[in-house]
């Protein structure tokens, strides 16, 4: 009989062992696989049928998405899978499924659970017979909460992992993670804002008082347009009503600045931004430009103001695809045709400055009683909100201390300096019509800001800008003279003059514009801190002119660059972020 040797025995089972453990390992890695793809297409039909105002189908698409989530957490929680975290080649993709498998396991029971049951309580956000049910806000408030508090732990989760080394199909799905997950924070960051402010700002501890200002893009200003038509808007407990409007032009010129002027202010925009309610946003920062507006119409109005929201013609346009077509005064505005109108038709239809502001006014009106009595597309309605705000055109602000400190670091607050301006260069190019004219309808404008180089945490930033009339070569003799305006020393109607405004980032630098094809002198500034530089362009019709100038981040901006842009009257985004050079 032949002996065998014990260790060939033991070899014999340790092998018959690994093949197992490979084989269990193998069948561990297919099945959590298979459930993660299971989940982000569960996830991704969770996001069609939210986007898609369906209740029933987000609450079937949740529910797979848990089941799935669940057991990937279950397959890659076990004592086999932590001997594959640390293997060779493999440890880094199995530590990577392990952590989306435990995020998605979190958001499951934590994020989505609680979310997808306030789904149908969406059109809380949302006017219904002239009012917003508070009550129904307040009640949403918990569950966005602990969706915003799951999804920030995801992203923290993820970002502790580096995906650089994984297989490159488990990369690109990591990354592609990581990117639905960093923008579901941002928005749901933005709610977890909305439900803290809203409540109060729409009166549920007693009565408000806004100005609601409409922008022309037609006559720009820093912040969009003149502030033509001005409304009252009253809030009681939700309930919304519109008091009165009024012309921004109706103000007329106070005696005196409504408030101090700081000599950088009074060197930059003028003496006028003080004393005219129409020249209040020469100025770029919302803030400033809401404090001058509320003390011009309490020094000349019995109302005490709570706040100012603005908006510009634009947006309206955005609004009017949710609204669908408005009737005013026998004109019909569309969603095509409203910047058309407003800008450019009325004035050649109604000479009068009279006739155009109570038309405006109308306007005002007509679209404020449709967006309160709404009934469509949720989904439409907020995706135009969510264009017009993310691009600048809604603003907002609240002179409740507690309210504002909520919104001073979101898209709509105005601010000079937004995100982490400590990390991220803010760059600011701004601009003011200086024709007294409606010529802005005609402007176009194109800026760039590249970050050339980094140097001990500093960046260098060069920036260029080309501005462009296009108004008919004819303008003088074919446009009205309220349009062209008078003309003013060194132009003629019909020619625009454009007052250029540059903000360096918060403790940068910048150089003056180029020589190269300057018409006015230049000249620079400090203000709050910031370094800025302005000139005048002046464009005869059809012609462009172009500006460049180099800047300086401040030490330890090595971030992206924001570089926030006066908005156009042009659908879409001015504003823009820059590669870091660091």
């Amino acid at each position: 009989m032949r002996v065998q040797h014990p260790w060939r025995w033991v070899s014999g089972t340790l092998g018959v062992v690994v093949v197992l453990v490979i084989a269990y390992a193998g069948w561990l890695l297919w099945d959590a696989a298979h459930n993660l793809k299971a989940a982000a297409d569960d996830a991704s039909a969770l996001k069609t049928a939210a986007l898609g105002d369906d209740p029933a189908q987000v609450t079937s698409a949740s529910k797979r998405f848990s089941e799935h989530a669940d057991s990937a957490a279950d397959a890659t929680d076990s004592p086999v899978w932590s001997l594959l975290t640390h293997l060779p080649v493999v440890g880094d993709d199995a530590r990577g499924v392990r952590t989306v498998s435990r995020v998605g396991h979190d958001l499951a029971h934590h994020g989505l659970s609680e979310l997808t049951d306030t789904v149908g309580d969406l059109d809380a956000v949302l006017p219904r017979n002239g009012g917003i049910d508070t009550a129904r806000l307040q009640s949403m408030t918990g569950p966005v909460d602990d969706s915003y508090a799951a999804l920030t732990r995801a992203r923290t989760a993820l970002a502790g992992e580096d995906p650089s080394g994984y297989m490159t199909s488990l990369k690109l799905r990591y990354r592609d993670l990581q990117s639905e997950v960093d923008d579901a924070t941002d928005a749901m960051a933005v709610a977890h804002r909305a439900l803290g402010v809203l409540p109060q700002m729409l009166g549920a501890d007693g009565p408000r008082n806004y100005l609601l200002i409409m922008q022309n893009n037609a006559e720009i200003r820093a912040t969009g347009g003149l502030p033509g038509a001005v409304s009252l808007l009253h809030v009681d407990h939700g309930r919304i009503s519109m008091v009165r409007e009024v012309s921004g032009a109706s103000f007329g010129e106070s005696p005196a600045p409504v408030l101090p002027i700081q000599p950088a202010e009074q060197k930059i925009f003028g003496g006028n931004i003080g004393r005219y309610f129409v020249d209040a946003n020469l100025t770029p920062d919302f803030a400033r430009s809401a404090d001058l507006w509320k003390a011009r119409w309490e020094q000349t109005q019995p109302e005490k103001i709570d706040g100012v929201v603005s908006l510009d013609t634009v947006t309206l346009s955005y609004l009017l695809r949710a609204l669908g077509p408005v009737d005013v005064d026998g004109v019909q505005l569309t969603s095509d045709t409203v910047v058309d109108e407003l800008l450019s038709k009325v004035y050649q239809r109604l000479p009068d400055p009279a006739a155009e502001d109570a038309f405006f006014a109308q306007v005002a009106s007509t679209v404020f009683n449709r967006v309160t009595s709404f009934s469509g597309s949720k989904k439409d309605l907020l995706t135009a909100l969510q264009q017009a705000a993310d691009e600048h055109r809604i603003l907002v602000h609240d002179f409740d201390g507690s309210v504002q400190s909520r919104l001073a670091s979101t898209v709509v607050a105005g601010s000079l300096s937004t995100g982490d301006a400590q990390r991220d260069p803010q760059v600011g190019i701004y601009f003011a019509d200086a024709t007294l004219s409606k010529m802005s309808y005609y402007l176009r404008y194109d800026s760039h800001v590249a970050a050339t180089s980094c140097v001990r945490g500093v960046q260098t930033l060069s920036g260029s800008l080309t501005l462009t009339s296009t108004a008919p070569k004819d303008a003088r003799t074919t446009l009205p003279a309220y349009v062209t305006g008078q003309g003013l020393p060194k132009s003629s109607a019909g020619d625009m003059l454009v007052a250029v405004y540059v903000f360096a980032p918060s403790g940068g630098g910048t150089s003056k514009f180029a020589d190269n094809d300057l018409d006015f002198p230049q000249f620079d500034a400090v203000l709050d801190g910031r370094k800025v530089i302005q000139t005048w362009v002046l464009l005869e019709p059809g012609k462009s002119k172009d500006l460049s100038w180099t800047m300086t981040s401040g030490a330890g901006q090595i971030g992206p660059t924001r570089v926030n842009v006066t908005p156009s009257v042009q659908a879409g985004a001015a504003s823009a972020a820059v590669r870091s050079a660091c």
